[in-house]
């Protein structure tokens, strides 16, 4: 018996089925009647799907339905296997798990530690009637984002309920014939010592001359601790070293205000300005202490956006936390000089000191911060996913739950407080600022990937933070928290490695998640396995591409996986890490086939046309990449990749002879990505025909002119057109949105 192993019976996995043409007229309208009378009937009818069933096997003994009922309301028990009917289980597409024609559920929908799992007439609008297989041998529960657990000591008539997910606990594994399988295998390497790290995950851009930067930040709260944000640069993270000069700027307007010393900066930045100072307490000698934490370069300018993460008003109630919130910042010389300028998300309750009236409870919010930044090209859109916690007040039981947040804005508004909206209730629809937020959880079992409104955090209800979670009337950690995430371009599909909340919890190291979802638009994140090597506890994480070393937003197969505190071996450390579907047909399909000539068409009407070739092949590398062949010669396209001149803005393409290892190799390699449209609040994104070449080396996408004496450049990704006056790259963006056609 395999572990929770893949069905064979899955219909979602069979192939159609071929029906041969009989050339008879009346035949095939016969059929075609028969089909629409059917179709309906056989949708009608949820009980009589004829998916495989198995035993579901915890600790020896088999889920078994008590006393052999099948009224509603029958118990979920351990049992002997004994080859019944009541412990036959089958794991359905809509992830119903069904005994017959009942729904395994937890009973009355309760969230709490313990609850008990039913039988109940299945329900497709039931949440709590879905759950899901996990790769590690847990069945999560789709609706309390916990765990099946067998309740007490492992014996026959043991009853099976929701326990926080730990799949170290045996009580928790599960095994099943006909479960879903995992679909990917995930591998790392041996860990490698990282020097350049710091209280931020780094963030990585390239500057519009083509240099490599990396940035972190510290701010330590004792009145002689660093506070400082700090610059790596070099032609990639292998060969960087500190950026001195950066590192050392100071605002000539002003002689306080200086990147190795941040706290004048944060304690009158407008977060800063609004805080207090924890008048008397030793922890604390700063009102804000703020971390610049993710970055991106204005295409129209060549600006530096970022976003700060503050910590302020500390000791709110006499403890030792604080609030926290986000800003944005923006730094006109490259990094040398920034202002902070606005709030752009904050929290949806007070940040006044010991404001007893918002919080009359045992808990308190800390607010917004600890923000992950992603830059959506395809769809336009900044991502940022950020954490709040619910912190105990002093004197009553200790606890805290840690949960995850995700608002966004379109890109083309730089990061302007209006421009961001906040995911609620399965929907873009709260202000970035004192907007109301959605704990965002796992989306395995067809769950909604978020905690209902009426089961997320509320001020006034009574309880310790442990008493509410076991209660479950307070969320569990949420799996997905401080995630980190980017682009796979093998894989098709966004990843993200979140916090290691439960080796934190019980100072252990365990393997580290992670998950994958198609769209951002629906944040629909579901778990795809761990990597067991390099056990952590990860505080930072954050990823690199192992081809290029200096993207962190577009991944091959195989990236380094990086931590910061609390890792396997080492302060900071990354691993070289490789996501592999076990089905090339998990793969994502190419606009094109290799090997076949194409014509490239700009949406403005711009062909792609090179020293006489107006003909390309395309030709995999096998991790997401491509390469692009003038038709009938082996000159492949692609840009210098000896130094920044093949980064920089405007670099032109051309071709050469094919390059086997090395930076010039993936200076010749390119990726697709495909173009979204994101309609309405609650819509997903819609994919169009239309596709950007993203070389690798650079992180540019190939620009198409009409003009004969500069056919093709590489050019910052933008979703808009620059406005007059702009003094970055003022191609239209419709030069960079092409289409693939087959060369007659």
């Amino acid at each position: 018996m395999s572990t929770l192993s893949p069905s064979s019976a899955d219909p979602s996995a069979r192939p159609p089925r071929k029906v041969p043409l009989r050339g008879i007229v009346l035949t095939i309208a016969l059929l075609a009647l028969i089909a629409v009378v059917m179709v309906p009937l056989l949708t009608k009818s949820s009980g009589t799907q004829a998916t495989a069933t198995s035993t579901i096997v915890g600790n020896g003994r088999c889920l078994d339905v008590r006393d052999s009922t099948s009224a509603d309301g029958s118990a979920i028990q351990l049992f002997s296997c004994n080859g019944s009917s009541t412990q036959k289980w089958s794991w359905e597409t809509d992830g119903t798990v069904r005994n017959a024609e009942r729904c395994l559920e937890v009973r009355g929908g309760s969230d709490a530690t313990g609850a008990l799992v039913q039988l109940g007439t299945c329900n497709r609008k039931s949440v709590q009637q879905r759950f899901a297989a996990l790769p590690d041998g847990t069945v999560y529960s789709a609706k309390s984002a916990k765990c099946l657990a067998i309740q007490g000591t492992p014996a026959n008539r043991a009853r099976v309920g929701l326990a926080s997910c730990d799949p170290a606990q045996p009580t928790q594994q599960w095994a099943s014939k006909t479960a879903p399988g995992a679909r990917y295998a995930l591998s790392g390497g041996p860990a490698v010592e990282n020097r350049f790290y710091a209280d931020t995950p780094n963030a990585s851009i390239i500057d519009r001359d083509g240099t490599f930067i990396q940035q972190y930040a510290n701010a330590q709260y004792e009145i002689d601790g660093p506070r400082e944000w700090t610059f790596i640069t070099g032609p990639n993270m292998d060969s960087a070293d500190y950026a001195t000069e950066l590192n050392e700027a100071v605002n000539p307007a002003n002689p306080l205000d200086k990147n190795s010393d941040t706290t004048w900066r944060c304690n009158n930045s407008p977060t800063g300005l609004t805080s207090t100072y924890a008048e008397g307490h030793e922890r604390y000698s700063q009102r804000n202490y703020c971390d610049l934490a993710g970055i991106w370069v204005d295409p129209d300018s060549g600006d530096w956006y970022g976003l700060v993460h503050n910590e302020f008003t500390p000791a709110p109630f006499g403890d030792r936390m604080h609030y926290d919130a986000i800003d944005y910042a923006v730094s006109r010389d490259q990094g040398k000089t920034w202002a902070i300028k606005d709030q752009v998300i904050t929290s949806p309750y007070s940040i006044e000191r010991g404001d007893t009236a918002a919080f009359p409870g045992d808990n308190y919010y800390y607010g917004d911060g600890d923000q992950r930044l992603f830059v959506d090209n395809a769809s336009g859109y900044f991502y940022v996913f950020y954490a709040s916690r619910t912190i105990a007040k002093p004197g009553v039981e200790k606890g805290q739950t840690w949960m995850q947040h995700v608002a966004r804005a379109p890109i083309s508004q730089k990061m302007t407080p209006n421009s961001w909206q906040k995911w609620y209730d399965g929907a873009w629809q709260e202000p970035g600022t004192g907007g109301k937020e959605s704990n965002i959880i796992p989306a395995d079992g067809n769950g909604p990937g978020y905690t209902a409104p009426k089961d997320d955090y509320n001020p006034s209800r009574p309880g310790s933070q442990p008493a509410q979670v076991a209660a479950g009337t307070l969320p569990e950690d949420s799996q997905l928290t401080v995630m980190n995430i980017a682009w796979s371009a093998y894989l098709g599909k966004y990843i993200g490695t979140p916090q290691n909340s439960v080796a934190q919890d019980t100072e252990t190291q365990t393997p580290l998640h992670f998950y994958a979802t198609d769209d951002l638009a629906t944040q629909k994140w579901v778990d795809i396995g761990t990597v067991e090597s390099n056990k952590n506890a990860a505080w930072y994480r954050w990823m690199l591409d192992s081809g290029n070393l200096t993207s962190g937003t577009i991944l091959g197969k195989t990236f380094r996986s990086y931590c910061s505190y609390e890792c396997s071996t080492f302060t900071s450390e990354y691993s070289e890490t490789t996501i592999e579907p076990l089905s090339k047909k998990d793969l994502p399909q190419a606009p094109v086939k290799t090997g076949k000539p194409y014509l490239i068409t700009a949406s403005d009407g711009a062909t792609f046309e090179l020293n006489g070739a107006a003909a390309w092949r395309f030709d995999s590398t096998e991790d997401g990449f491509f390469t692009i062949t003038a038709d009938g010669s082996d000159r492949v396209l692609g840009v210098e990749a000896s130094d920044n001149a093949g980064r920089a803005w405007g670099a032109v393409p051309s071709l050469a002879a094919a390059v086997a290892e090395g930076d010039a190799r993936i200076g010749q390699q390119w990726s697709f990505q495909r173009v979204t449209r994101v309609s309405g609040d609650r819509g997903a994104s819609t994919p169009t025909e239309e596709y950007r070449l993203v070389n690798r080396y650079s992180g540019l996408a190939l620009s198409l002119s009409s003009d004969a004496n500069a056919p093709a450049v590489t050019a910052p990704i933008r979703q808009w057109n620059a406005q007059p006056g702009a003094t970055g790259d003022v191609r239209p963006e419709s030069s960079q949105r092409l289409t693939f056609a087959p060369a007659p």
